[in-house]
């Protein structure tokens, strides 16, 4: 029997994709091309499906072949199949030989009509109470021994690992867009504060007060009340606020 110690390099795999994180746009894509390299290493004849579960939601995201997807889609809105187990129980679940197994009857017709023979789903925990779920399909029945169990928990949570520094990335360059647009913002208001105190020899905080009421009264927002001003005064669009420098970089 070949085992998946002999043909996968775990923590390389995850190091390699993983250096790349910061710059993958989409979650789903990075893991679309990290699932593909799992199918390319693990037992010949192996397909793999990965999804994640935060509270009630569970979504599908990454596969390498439409079979192994159809199965994990239909056990998914079914709430059945070894996916299913293994969430509920919080463990591994392996299905030897899918014809062999009495215990989902709808989801092992499915399994052995696209040629599936063995399952094994795999849980391992995101951040929060976010769930992670690989689930490797074979053509072959028995297709894994205790070492490649192993070596597949291991990739387990050698992936959910970074998928949570994925998803850390991607929260952490949200909140710095919105600082970025924050910050422009602000630094907008101020030059128009600027000519509304020179134009009417008043306070910035009456500056203020007629910048605020001219919006209201415009049913617009702030910044673009004076984004206006700037323009009309100026000719010239309102200066860029100094760079913004990420200290997570």
């Amino acid at each position: 029997m070949t085992t998946m110690r002999d043909e996968i390099t775990v923590d390389g795999d995850v190091e390699t994709h993983e250096h790349g994180v910061t710059e993958t746009a989409c979650v789903e894509r990075f893991l679309e091309q990290l699932s593909v390299a799992a199918f390319q290493r693990v037992v010949p004849s192996t397909q793999v499906v990965v999804s994640v579960r935060e509270g009630e939601t569970t979504r599908l995201v990454a596969s390498s072949s439409a079979r192994a997807e159809a199965c994990e889609r239909a056990a998914h809105d079914a709430a059945t199949g070894p996916s299913a187990a293994a969430r509920h129980q919080g463990r591994i679940v392996v299905v030897p030989d899918v014809g062999d197994d009495p215990r989902w009857p709808g989801w092992t017709d499915l399994a052995l009509d696209a040629g599936f023979r063995s399952v094994v789903a795999i849980p391992a925990r995101l951040d929060g109470d976010a769930e992670l779920l690989l689930v490797l399909y074979s053509l072959a029945p028995d297709a894994w021994d205790t070492a490649a169990l192993t070596t597949a928990a291991h990739y387990a949570q050698e992936l959910a690992h970074a998928l949570t520094v994925c998803r850390s990335a991607h929260r952490q360059a949200e909140v710095n867009a919105h600082l970025k647009a924050a910050l422009a913002s602000r630094a907008t208001i101020d030059q128009a504060m600027g000519v509304i105190m020179a134009q009417n020899r008043c306070s910035a905080e009456e500056a203020f007060g007629i910048l605020r009421t001219a919006s209201q009264h415009r049913n617009t927002k702030l910044r673009d009340v004076a984004v206006a001003i700037i323009e009309g005064v100026t000719g010239q669009p309102a200066s860029p606020p100094p760079a913004f420098r990420d200290s997570s970089r």
